[in-house]
C-alpha cells in the first residue's frame, strides 16, 4: 500500500489500520459469507460507500477559524484512513507533516489499477474510437527524505458545520468527476531518457555485469586497502550491542574531460543506524574552499611555483576510531563463520570518518613543519629560508605547490611512507580542468563538466546565445507553477559551476535561484537561456598570470530595488589579484534600502569582509601586497565608509553595516570611488547589453586561450 502510493515508511501503523478497517467491512469468513463487522455486531452488511483509494489526493478544508481573508480554503494530503471514534477521515498534510482527521474532504479521481499502462475502452461518450493510453506516475523518493521526516501525528476534528451551498460553488477545489479518463502527463518523461549511465547497486548486480572483471578487480583491491590498515578484527557480537550493515559502493572516476578514468569500488558502513552518543559524537570536518584553490593558484602563477595533486587510496582508513563499532562481513567476501567485524579505524559510510581522517591529516602536516591556515583550516603552509610549500586538502584530493623542487619531492616521499597515493602533475582538482602554460600562467575551466550538463538537460544541439540574461526581463508570471521540468537539478548544476570558475553567470543564477520553489514557465526559460549561453562559452576559463600588479582589488556594487516583488536591493561582489577574479558572489540583500547610498554602503560592508577575509589568506600564504583596496561606484556611499554623515537618513542603518568604516579608520584597507568602463561588479547585480557585458568578462580575466595568444 505504501510503495504503491510512494507514502513515506513512518506512515506504515496507518496503512496497517486502513487494511484491518477495509477487511473488516468486505472480506468473507467461513460463516455463510458473512464479513467479520456483520458476525461481530450481528447485523446487515456494512456500508462500504465511503471507502476510498489508500494513499488518494485529496483537499481537507480549513475551517474560517483557522484562516485568514487571503488564505487557501483548503490543504492539499493525502489520504491514509478512517476515524472510528469520530466521523472523518484521516488525511496525512505532507506540507505540515502531520496527520489529521477532518469529515470535510474532497477526493481527486484515482487510479483504480496501479499498472504500468491502463487502457481504457471507448464508451459511448468517446466521439472517436482510439484506444487511451495512461501512463503510471512514477515518483522516486530519496532515503535521507524517508529516514529524517519525523512522525508528527494530530488529531484535528472539525467543529465547524458544513460549507454553505454558495461557498462550495466558490472554492476552487476539484469535484469528483464522473470520467476516469484524464489527459496524461509526461513526468519527466524526456529528461529520463538523458539520464547519466547507473552503476551496479549490489554485488551481485556488479558480478553479473559487463564490467564483472573491473568491478572484482576494484573490490580486490579495497579489500586489500582494509586489511593492509588493519581496519578490523572479526569477533563474536557481544550482547546488546549494535550492528551495523556494510554495501559496495561502486563508482567510475572520471577524468576532467568526462572519460573514464578507473574502475572504484568502496565499501560502506551504513551510518544512518548509528546512535549518536553511543556510535559517534563529533562528525565536523572542513574542506577547501573553491576562493582558497582559486588563491592558491593565482600565487603559484605569479610566482612561479611547481604545483603537484595527490589522492589518497582510502583515506578514511587511516583514521582512528575512537568509538566501539561493529558492522557486518561484506557482501560477497563473507567466511561463513558469522561473526562480525569490530572496526579498529574508520570506515566509509560512519558519520565520523571524515573527522578522523581529517585529525589524522593534520597530524601528519604537523610533523612535516607545516602550518595550518587560520583563513582557512584545509591550507598548510611552511617557510623555510626563501623556499615555500604549500598544502590544499579537499578530503582526500590535494595541490602541492613549492618554489624549491627538492623540498616538494621530499614532503610527497614523507606522505608515501604514510599514506598509499597517486600524485601527478595538477590537471584537474574538483572537476576543474587546469592547465599550466609554458609560461607559466595557469588556467582553470570547466568544458568538460558544461558539455556534460548540457547533454544531461538535451540542450547540447541548442543554439548558443551572447549573454546569460535578457535585458529587462522579468521572471515574475502569474501561471501555474512547472512541475514537470528538472528546475531544481539544472539550477544546482549552474550554481556548481558559478562558484567554481564563472563568475559571469553569478547573477542569472541568482535570479532564477529564487523560483526553486514554484518555478513559471519564463523562470525555466531562464535556465535555458544560461545554459544556451554555455553552449557558446564552455571554452571560457579563468587565466592566471604573472602580472607584474601583484595586488589585491574589491569592487562592490548594489542594484537599487531591482527585485520588482520585494523592492530589495541586488549586492554583488567581485575580488581580483593580478587582475583575475579569485571570489565572488551576487546575493539579494537581507533588507529594503531606502536610498541608493544606503543599497551600496551595506554592499561595501559585505565586500569588506570578504577582502579582509582575502588579505589574511594571502598574508598566510606569505605574499607581500600593498592595502588592498576596495572600489565603490556611489559618491555617498564611499563618504559614509570614511565619515558618519547623512545622519538624518542613515541613523537607521544597522550597526553591523559600519564594519567598513572600522576596517578604513584602522588602515585594512582603502575605499574609493569608481566609475566608467571599470565598474567590473555591474556583471553582477544587473543585465547588461552584449558589448559592455563582454568588455567586463574580460577585465574579470574570463578568457579562451585562444585570446591569450
Amino acid at each position: 500500500m505504501l510503495h504503491s502510493k510512494n507514502l513515506p515508511i513512518f506512515l506504515w501503523a496507518e496503512a496497517v489500520y486502513t487494511a484491518c478497517h477495509v477487511l473488516n467491512r468486505t472480506g468473507p469468513t467461513a460463516v455463510n459469507g458473512k464479513s467479520p463487522v456483520e458476525l461481530w455486531f450481528k447485523r446487515g452488511p456494512a456500508c462500504i460507500d465511503h471507502l476510498r483509494v489508500f494513499g488518494a489526493d485529496c483537499f481537507v478544508h480549513v475551517p474560517k477559524q483557522r484562516r485568514h481573508k487571503w488564505d487557501k480554503k483548503s490543504v492539499p494530503g493525502r489520504f491514509t484512513g478512517y476515524c472510528d471514534e469520530k466521523d472523518g477521515y484521516r488525511v496525512w498534510l505532507p506540507d505540515e507533516g502531520r496527520v489529521v482527521v477532518s469529515r470535510d474532504v474532497i477526493f481527486k479521481p484515482e487510479e483504480i489499477v496501479p499498472s504500468t499502462e491502463l487502457c481504457i475502452k471507448p464508451t459511448e461518450s468517446t466521439s472517436d474510437g482510439l484506444e487511451v493510453v495512461l501512463s503510471k506516475r512514477c515518483v522516486e523518493v530519496g532515503a535521507e527524505e524517508w529516514t529524517s521526516t519525523k512522525r508528527k501525528v494530530e488529531e484535528d476534528v472539525n467543529t465547524e458545520p458544513p460549507a454553505e451551498q454558495e461557498e462550495a460553488q466558490s472554492d476552487p477545489q476539484p469535484s469528483r468527476s464522473k470520467r476516469l479518463v484524464t489527459k496524461p502527463k509526461k513526468y519527466l518523461t524526456d529528461y529520463v531518457l538523458s539520464a547519466e549511465a547507473s552503476f551496479p547497486t549490489t554485488f551481485r548486480e556488479a558480478m553479473e555485469s559487463a564490467e564483472a572483471v573491473h568491478w572484482s578487480k576494484a573490490m580486490n583491491e579495497e579489500l586489500c586497502s582494509l586489511k593492509e590498515n588493519s581496519v578490523w578484527s572479526l569477533v563474536d557480537l557481544p550482547p546488546g550491542k549494535n550492528v551495523l550493515n556494510t554495501r559496495w559502493v561502486l563508482r567510475v572516476k572520471a577524468k576532467a574531460d568526462g572519460t573514464a578514468d578507473k574502475y572504484k569500488a568502496r565499501l560502506v558502513a551504513t551510518g544512518y543506524m548509528q546512535r549518536a552518543g553511543v556510535d559517534y559524537d563529533e562528525t565536523f570536518s572542513p574542506v577547501a574552499r573553491f576562493d582558497t584553490v582559486r588563491a592558491l593558484l593565482s600565487v603559484a602563477a605569479t610566482e612561479r611555483l611547481k604545483l603537484v595533486q595527490f589522492d589518497v587510496k582510502t583515506a578514511f582508513l587511516y583514521g582512528t576510531l575512537k568509538e566501539e563499532v561493529y558492522v557486518k562481513q561484506p557482501e560477497g567476501f563473507e567466511d561463513g563463520t558469522g561473526r562480525v567485524c569490530k572496526l579498529n579505524r574508520s570506515l566509509y559510510g560512519l558519520k565520523q570518518a571524515p573527522r578522523c581522517w581529517n585529525e589524522r591529516l593534520i597530524k601528519f602536516l604537523g610533523e612535516q613543519s607545516l602550518k595550518q591556515a587560520t583563513a582557512d583550516p584545509c591550507l598548510f603552509t611552511r617557510y623555510r629560508d626563501s623556499n615555500k610549500l604549500i598544502v590544499a586538502v579537499y578530503v582526500d584530493d590535494g595541490i602541492v605547490a613549492g618554489s624549491d623542487t627538492n623540498e616538494l619531492e621530499t614532503f610527497l616521499t614523507e606522505m608515501e611512507k604514510q599514506f598509499r597515493i597517486t600524485r601527478g602533475p595538477l590537471s584537474s582538482f574538483l572537476a576543474l580542468g587546469i592547465q599550466v602554460l609554458r609560461d607559466g600562467s595557469i588556467f582553470v575551466s570547466q568544458e568538460g563538466y558544461i558539455r556534460r550538463m548540457l547533454k544531461r538537460f538535451r540542450l547540447d544541439e541548442a543554439n548558443a546565445i551572447s549573454t546569460p540574461i535578457e535585458v529587462r526581463g522579468c521572471l515574475i508570471d502569474i501561471s501555474e507553477p512547472l512541475n514537470e521540468v528538472p528546475y531544481r537539478e539544472a539550477v544546482g548544476a549552474l550554481m556548481f559551476l558559478m562558484t567554481a570558475t564563472r563568475p559571469d553567470i553569478a547573477f542569472a543564477v541568482s535570479i532564477v535561484s529564487q523560483f526553486m520553489d514554484k518555478p513559471c514557465a519564463k523562470s525555466w526559460l531562464s535556465v535555458k537561456r544560461i545554459l544556451r549561453y554555455l553552449k557558446g562559452t564552455a571554452a571560457y576559463g579563468l587565466l592566471y598570470r604573472g602580472d607584474d600588479k601583484k595586488a589585491l582589488e574589491c569592487f562592490s556594487d548594489a542594484d537599487f530595488a531591482g527585485d520588482i516583488a520585494t523592492r530589495r536591493s541586488q549586492t554583488g561582489v567581485i575580488s581580483l589579484y593580478a587582475g583575475t577574479a579569485i571570489s565572488w558572489f551576487s546575493q539579494k540583500q537581507k533588507g529594503v534600502a531606502l536610498s541608493t547610498t544606503e543599497a551600496e554602503y551595506v554592499a561595501a560592508s559585505e565586500a569588506a569582509k570578504e577582502l579582509i577575509w582575502l588579505k589574511n589568506l594571502y598574508d598566510e600564504l606569505a605574499v607581500v601586497q600593498p592595502k588592498p583596496t576596495l572600489f565603490v561606484d556611489n559618491m555617498g556611499a564611499v563618504k559614509l565608509s570614511k565619515n558618519p554623515e547623512f545622519h538624518k537618513r542613515t541613523k537607521h542603518i544597522a550597526v553591523r553595516f559600519h564594519f567598513v568604516r572600522e576596517k578604513w579608520k584602522e588602515g585594512e584597507l582603502d575605499v574609493q570611488h569608481i566609475g566608467g568602463e571599470h565598474r567590473k561588479a555591474d556583471i553582477l547585480t544587473k543585465a547588461l547589453a552584449k558589448p559592455r557585458f563582454e568588455a567586463l568578462r574580460c577585465q574579470l580575466g574570463l578568457v579562451t586561450l585562444s585570446m591569450k595568444r
